[in-house]
């Protein structure tokens, strides 16, 4: 195992919310993206976790880290076997982590269709993980779960229960937010580039 890995194994959805927002310009395989509402950069990081969760029409996959929380992700088909996975697996994975969308006040309409997929697509001018273009722009009615303006980070919940990281979000687009509140959000889905289960110690 990598020390990458190795310091990523304990993470939280707070630690990796910090993680996004401290080490922007430390990660060689840092990824700038640009989606259709909106600029942002984006982060790739490895960490383990046991999955929760897989839906295959949607082909999202929730996983929970050593402290119970848990985050979903979009898994792309030409990416990630999502088939090859079962609730229960401890995996190792990488994950398109840091996201950049809009928070503001949901209209009736927004709020009578809480999660629409844009025609948008994330852009990556990244040559390392060009594989992020495939990431999804949503609009999602959902509840602000934590705030954090000075690491420029929103994990939000949307209607389905599901949970979400946004990172690199400018303090002027948290102006008036307060968690709790139901808000939209335009935002870059999170991404599993890669998804592995985690091999078996001998014992």
């Amino acid at each position: 195992m990598s020390k990458m890995t190795k310091s990523l194994v304990h993470m939280t959805r707070a630690g990796l919310v910090a993680l996004v927002a401290l080490t922007l310009p430390m990660f060689s395989q840092a990824a700038h993206h640009e989606t259709a509402e909106t600029k942002g950069r984006a982060v790739v990081v490895e960490m383990e976790a046991e999955v929760t969760a897989i839906d295959l029409k949607t082909r999202e996959v929730t996983v929970r880290g050593p402290d119970g929380t848990e985050t979903t992700f979009h898994a792309p088909e030409k990416l990630v076997k999502l088939e090859d996975a079962s609730v229960g697996d401890r995996v190792v994975g990488t994950f398109f982590a840091a996201l950049e969308g809009e928070v503001r006040t949901p209209t009736a309409e927004e709020l009578a269709e809480p999660w629409v997929e844009m025609e948008g697509k994330a852009k990556s001018t990244d040559t390392t993980h060009p594989a992020i273009e495939s990431a999804r722009v949503i609009r999602a009615v959902v509840t602000i779960e934590e705030l954090n303006p000075e690491a420029g980070t929103v994990v939000i919940k949307d209607s389905r229960g599901k949970v979400h990281m946004i990172g690199d979000v400018e303090p002027e687009k948290m102006a008036g937010v307060k968690v709790g509140q139901t808000a939209v959000v335009v935002f870059t889905q999170a991404m599993a580039l890669t998804l592995e289960k985690k091999a078996q110690t001998a014992q």
